[in-house]
């Protein structure tokens, strides 16, 4: 067992960030670490306790650089989706700190290659054309388990952050790591140790703007 910090069950949930710019990119990651952090993610709920999920853990820096490559073209890729809502007229630019959030994404972006592992989740089976209810049981099966991947990394003085725009080039990154065609990739996660290990709470909506008591839309009244 790693040692880990002395953080309390509610600091780790309210102080696990998506690391970007605190990732330390030169301190090697060991595999015991991740391997240690994917068995407490494997005690995640998960549909039927089939255990559909599998995670390639890359840390060959040929292949991280490649990664990195398709994640750099993907990226494009989403930036030309957004046409023009983008700077001012993107949708998240009057969240507190949107600025330093699209910093942070470019900052990454530029240092993926260096990041000692990458991590992707998959799960058994594609979801296009499924049923909500299909839908719902694949992505309920994969979300909470790579959630509590990342609180794992949290106490062990290590960070990731959940990262999707690869996706638009799904089926490169599939050949590239030989995930079989029936595997849906949930997304793309930086693993290396924090540049220091304070972290604060983010911003977010105050709870009576998004908690409803028995009816969508009414507050505890």
């Amino acid at each position: 067992m790693s040692e880990l910090l002395p953080l309390s069950p509610d600091e780790v949930l309210s102080t696990t960030r998506a690391v970007r710019k605190r990732l330390d990119l030169q301190r090697p990651v060991p595999r015991e670490i991740v391997a240690e952090c994917i068995a407490l993610a494997m005690q995640a709920p998960n549909g039927s306790n089939m255990n559909a999920w599998r995670f390639v853990a890359v840390d060959d820096r040929a292949t991280v650089a490649r990664m990195a490559a398709i994640y750099d073209a993907a990226m494009e890729d989403q930036i030309r989706s957004l046409g023009h809502a983008t700077g001012e007229n993107y949708a998240g630019a009057s969240i507190p700190g949107a600025q330093q959030i699209g910093e942070s994404v470019q900052y990454l972006r530029e240092h993926m290659a260096e990041v000692p592992v990458l991590v992707v989740p998959v799960f058994a089976g594609r979801t296009e054309g499924a049923s909500l209810f299909m839908q719902a049981s694949l992505w309920g099966s994969i979300v909470q388990s790579v959630w509590s991947f990342m609180l794992a990394l949290r106490p062990r003085g290590l960070g990731s952050c959940w990262t999707t725009v690869h996706l638009h080039r799904e089926r490169e990154m599939a050949e590239l790591l030989g995930i079989p065609a029936h595997y849906t990739q949930a997304g793309l996660f930086p693993v290396a140790y924090t540049l220091g290990t304070g972290f604060s709470p983010a911003w977010r909506r105050p709870v009576d703007e998004v908690l409803f008591w028995n009816v969508f839309g009414r507050g505890s009244g």
